[in-house]
């Protein structure tokens, strides 16, 4: 119920996106995000919207965070061509939202976009549609002083039967390998997102990207997810209140856990409780050990406009603003991710270096992304979480996992 009411509060917000205040001359937008309130992004990006508006008395913006429900409340404003003047694709700015968007390329700042982000962002007709502020590079965060006190050197992972044998050491050095905050149910879906490409598609024993791409999903394939998932339940390494934790940085920076999976942000997020801590991130393993392990890229903050916004000409404005170097460097520095354009600089502090990745790893796509009919992501927490909690065996979660895959590579 509670999530009901949510969902129709933010609802009620958005409704009333483009309109204009008949009594004054002002013109009211709305900006979102997926990003939840008190997350650094967030509050960064609120204060660039506060000194907007302070400069320009004519146009009042006002941020609407996101809350769990962003992805199904965006796909109803979709259904109903009413979305926000200005809004974050989370990922999605070609494959969901790319019809609902203005294009971009023609903007002042649009020399600038990233190489690195700039094939994911961009159509078959090199037409892109938002503002990336930062590009995402995902690997495992981690406690180092966690890791040295369990005997884990965390460059010595390379597969997942090293992860797993550093997570049992882990255990039995008394803390809790991974933490998964199923509270905000990302963090269970990204445990299949991060792990599927090492197991799924460069698998060389048994490659599934082309049969996915294809539309065929092969359940016994896809099994090897869900079995890692169950390893990591039945044998200790995530915590015991894994579906209702809500505490991942603080576990992390505190040295409850050992690896996290959520975005680098935690890493900074870590840091405010304690200022000590040593923490960096590691890449994903692979099945084989001669296979490169990966960092994921993608987009992490990218916000378009609405292109049927009756304001589309102040929403370019204020994404012409938010895309200032100063702007841009200060978004992408809050998130501990590069930039996404390529004339301004996040400040990485030390985790600069981690950063220079080179060549000795691959580099993929989020894997719903890439592989996944949209709307798979729900079902990728769904099943993770069933598994988790007993309710779901391995194979239920496949036989889920495929009539999903089946019925929504169909809209």
């Amino acid at each position: 119920m509670k999530k009901i009411i949510l969902s129709l509060a933010i609802l009620g917000l958005f409704s009333g996106c483009g309109s204009e205040d008949n009594s004054t001359d002002q013109k009211k937008l709305i900006i979102t995000t997926n990003s939840h309130a008190q997350e650094p992004s967030s509050l960064a990006l609120q204060e660039i919207v506060d000194e907007y508006n302070k400069i320009n008395p004519n146009v009042k913006i006002e941020f609407i965070p996101g809350s769990s429900d962003y992805e199904e409340t965006m796909k109803t404003k979709m259904a109903t061509n009413s979305l926000p003047d200005l809004f974050a694709t989370h990922g999605w700015s070609i494959n969901r939202y790319k019809e609902y968007l203005e294009p971009l390329n023609d903007r002042e700042w649009a020399q600038y976009v990233s190489p690195a982000i700039k094939p994911v962002i961009t159509d078959e007709n090199e037409k892109f549609y938002v503002l990336p502020v930062d590009v995402d590079i995902v690997g495992l965060p981690y406690n180092l002083d966690v890791l040295e006190n369990a005997g884990v050197n965390p460059k010595s992972i390379k597969t997942t039967d090293d992860f797993l044998n550093a997570l049992e050491k882990i255990k039995n050095s008394g803390v809790t390998p991974i933490y998964l905050g199923g509270k905000d149910s990302a963090s269970i879906g990204n445990v299949y997102d991060w792990i599927a490409p090492g197991l799924i598609t460069l698998n060389k024993d048994n490659p599934q990207g082309e049969n996915l791409k294809n539309g065929i999903f092969d359940e016994k394939a896809w099994n090897q997810t869900g079995e890692f998932v169950k390893t990591l339940k039945d044998n200790g390494y995530i915590n015991k209140d894994a579906l209702t934790g809500n505490d991942a940085a603080r576990a992390l920076g505190t040295g409850k856990a050992a690896f996290l999976f959520f975005g680098t942000s935690m890493i900074r997020e870590g840091l405010t409780f304690n200022p000590n801590a040593r923490m960096d991130f590691i890449p994903l393993p692979t099945k084989n050990r001669d296979e490169k392990s990966y960092f994921i890229t993608g987009e992490r903050l990218a916000i378009g406009a609405w292109k049927d916004s009756p304001n589309k000409k102040e929403a370019l404005e204020f994404l012409d603003y938010l895309a200032k170097p100063e702007n841009v460097s200060k978004m992408a520095t809050a998130n501990v991710l590069p930039t996404g354009l390529t004339n301004a600089k996040s400040d990485l502090g030390k985790f600069e270096k981690s950063y220079e990745l080179g060549d000795q790893y691959q580099y993929v796509g989020f894997f719903d992304r890439e592989y996944l009919p949209s709307g798979s992501w729900e079902t990728l927490c769904s099943i993770g979480a069933g598994i988790i909690s007993g309710q779901l065996t391995v194979e239920d979660a496949s036989k889920k996992m495929r009539e999903d895959f089946d019925k929504l590579k169909k809209n």
